[in-house]
């Protein structure tokens, strides 16, 4: 793993550096283009390109005014296909440097999250910089055809002739390991950088006159290269990355370069990167600072450092700008720019016609469960067949909590058709422990050939394996969170907010987290073996957007949390049907008062009386995200009845009498304790005596059959404190 450690010597505006400035970077594309000068593979300058692009976007934007059109059609997809060409030291798939399929995906995801402004991380853009953070309607596209028009998944994979590379002076040879024709594909090297840099990238350059001569040496090394130990997001699985870059910024950074972004300081001190909307910089940022951060350039600037173009931590990151991404548009429309606009329209998009397509899809994790009590389990999958043909055979590996790897060649009996789905066991059980656990699965190969589409062939879990237990009554009031949870890494989650209840249990799901991801909390396991009768209420509050759908269900277990079903009737409700407020509510939702929420009153109670033979019941409030608003529950409260009468009084109990006669006591209380029911003449004579045990919420009916008409005191014990009340009975 590596540090950023030193900034840059400039002599000049351009992207000159002293080469005897030796110091480990995020970022060496500024040194690898002045090596390409020294060795007189470009005799253009920075300044020569940036006045060329800045003529040749004058002229553009003065023609499409004449004929008022804008730069580009919206709805056009730039598709780009991408090789990655791991140069590797001989081990096995998946270990070292032969980073696996899985890393690789995750870093396809990053990438094309970050440039469509899809990131979940997008919510952490400050609010000064909203009004300029852009998005690029890009998809980069693992090569289905190569350069010799036979099928492909865009991974190649060779032993490298070093066991590490350095950009002195090993570019070329590292390059001419594996490479495809740069004008028809987006080349990739990643390997191990001798831990001098996280990588690099090719600036693009004209075609001014007179560089015709160079552009074959050029074409031979265009591309990017990354050091493995940075390529790819553990938000995607349990990879070995550097602590500080390990969710796929590096790429994205040198991305930016390839399509003709420069660092946002301008690689000199209060430099210019050539966009209007980024603020001027004086120098880079390192690690992961607070905001705001300022600079000094004539007068204070609040720092964008959270730009993908800056040297911050990979979790700082999280825009480019809408000039950003105009700069780049105009690189990779014209066809000046060698190398840029050709991969639009490469055949490596096309899957070749002899191509059968094998495409399995991980669906979900059946076994095990989000949230259950046991440590041995099932590992168990649902699988789709997206491929062209039947599949009888899969090759599949997993990793439990990043222990060592499994691999599996599991038949598939009787053969999965085209389209359908089928839940496979993978292995008869897994071990987990107490507490948080990962789980990993990724199919590699389907009827012995490659997955063709391995972006949908992995799926990351965590699993909670918790055994709190309690009873009821019960009532949960959010003072403290300490009911289990589970949530996607990096997503939204239940926690802990205020609102007119005081704390409330919330998914703050505007705008962030993981579209379609389940963020769970669940009750410890109750036993309702000893009850007849069981029953619940709570309060939520949500805000529909008008847009995004958001969900909430009810889960159920019998079994501990191994596996849950549907209430009967089922509790499930998402969108305007979940709302409390009505809809079209476009800022983050926060109850301020009871008409906000949906509250005992007018949310019917759940009868559970149907799992009252068992021991191990477990309640699940299940959130799907679809970064809509925010979500809020409260007052959750279990009784041991299928009529229950809720208080709302403050104080610990409310006498109900009917026709003077007869009389039930509803106890409110904060927490379970033991009470007694006394009913005393005046002349101090006892009637009624009556204790109880782990009293919360329950209704107590008093008998009052046997008692003659008359003045009457009736004392309620509440823990060490005696209530009294007189009243009069009437016959």
């Amino acid at each position: 793993m590596r540090q950023l450690v030193a900034t840059i010597l400039f002599l000049s505006t351009s992207f000159f550096l002293r080469e005897n400035v030796y110091a480990q970077e995020r970022c060496e594309t500024v040194q690898y283009m002045q090596q390409l000068r020294n060795q007189g593979k470009l005799p253009q300058t920075d300044d020569q390109f940036e006045q060329w692009l800045s003529r040749k976007r004058d002229l553009q934007r003065r023609m499409l005014q004449q004929q008022g059109e804008t730069q580009r059609q919206q709805g056009d997809t730039y598709r780009i296909p991408v090789v990655i060409h791991v140069i590797h030291n001989g081990e096995p798939v998946g270990t070292g440097t032969n980073i696996s399929d899985a890393q690789i995906f995750s870093q396809l995801t990053v990438i094309n999250n970050d440039f469509k402004r899809l990131n979940a991380d997008a919510a952490n853009t400050p609010t000064e910089f909203l009004p300029v953070a852009g998005s690029m309607d890009i998809e980069f596209v693992l090569a289905k055809s190569d350069p010799n028009e036979l099928c492909t998944n865009g991974i190649v994979r060779v032993q490298g002739s070093k066991s590490s590379w350095s950009r002195i002076p090993d570019d070329a040879t590292l390059k001419s390991q594996s490479y495809w024709p740069s004008e028809q594909y987006l080349n990739i090297w990643v390997t191990d950088l001798s831990g001098l840099s996280l990588g690099y990238a090719q600036f693009p350059v004209s075609n001014l006159e007179g560089l015709e001569p160079y552009q074959s040496g050029l074409a031979a090394t265009d591309g990017v290269v990354i050091d493995y130990e940075v390529f790819g997001s553990i938000d995607y699985g349990p990879f070995n990355l550097d602590p500080d870059y390990n969710k796929g910024r590096t790429t994205t950074h040198e991305l930016g370069h390839f399509f003709g972004l420069r660092h946002i300081w301008g690689d000199e001190t209060c430099g210019t990167d050539y966009v209007n909307d980024t603020p001027q910089q004086r120098s880079s940022t390192t690690t992961c600072p607070a905001h705001p951060q300022t600079s000094i350039c004539g007068s204070p600037i609040v720092k964008m450092f959270q730009n993908y173009m800056d040297y911050t931590d990979d979790a700082c990151m999280n825009l480019l700008t809408t000039g950003q991404v105009e700069r780049m548009d105009f690189i990779l429309n014209d066809i000046n720019v060698p190398r840029r606009k050709s991969l639009l329209t490469s055949p490596g998009l096309t899957t070749p016609a002899n191509c059968e397509r094998i495409d399995i899809a991980v669906s979900k994790i059946d076994s095990p469960s989000p949230i259950s009590c046991s440590t041995t389990t099932p590992l168990t999958i649902s699988i789709l067949n997206r491929s062209d043909v039947e599949i009888n055979s899969v090759t599949l590996s997993y990793q439990i909590n990043q222990q060592t790897q499994s691999n599996l060649a599991l038949p598939i009996e009787p053969s999965l058709a085209s389209g359908a789905t089928r839940t496979i066991t993978l292995s008869p059980v897994i071990n987990l422990t107490t507490g948080l656990n990962t789980v990993f699965i990724e199919i590699t190969e389907a009827n012995g050939e490659p997955d063709e589409d391995p972006s949908n062939s992995f799926i990351n879990a965590r699993v909670l394996v918790d055994q709190s237990t309690d009873y009821i009554p019960l009532r949960q009031r959010f003072d403290i969170l300490n009911w289990p949870t589970i949530s996607p890494l990096n997503g939204a989650k239940w926690e802990l907010k205020q609102t007119n209840f005081g704390n409330s249990a919330t998914v703050q799901a505007f705008n962030q987290g993981i579209v379609d991801e389940e963020v769970w909390l669940a009750t410890p396991v109750l036993d309702f073996s000893n009850i007849t009768k069981a029953s619940m209420f709570f309060d939520y509050s949500y805000a529909h957007t008008g847009i995004k759908n958001d969900q909430l269900r009810i889960l159920i277990s019998k079994d501990c949390g191994e596996t849950y079903q549907s209430l009967v009737p089922p509790f499930n409700r998402s969108g305007i049907q979940l709302s409390t407020v009505g809809s079209g509510i476009i800022t983050p939702w926060t109850p301020t008062n009871n008409q906000n929420w949906i509250i005992r009153q007018s949310n019917p109670f759940i009868d559970l009386s149907q799992f009252s033979d068992e021991e191990q019941v477990r309640i699940a409030f299940v959130f799907t995200n679809a970064t809509g608003n925010n979500l809020y529950l409260d007052n959750v409260e279990f009784f041991l009845d299928d009529d229950p009468t809720p208080t709302e009084v403050d104080v610990p109990y409310a006498i109900y009498w009917k026709n003077n006669l007869e009389a039930t006591i509803t106890f409110n209380l904060a927490e379970r304790q033991t009470i007694g029911i006394y009913v005393v003449d005046v002349m101090g004579r006892e009637f009624i005596n009556t204790t109880a045990t782990d009293i919360l919420n329950q209704t107590f009916p008093v008998d009052l059959g046997n008692v003659a008409s008359g003045i009457y005191i009736m004392r309620v014990q509440v823990g060490n404190r005696f209530y009294a009340s007189k009243f009069y009975l009437s016959r």
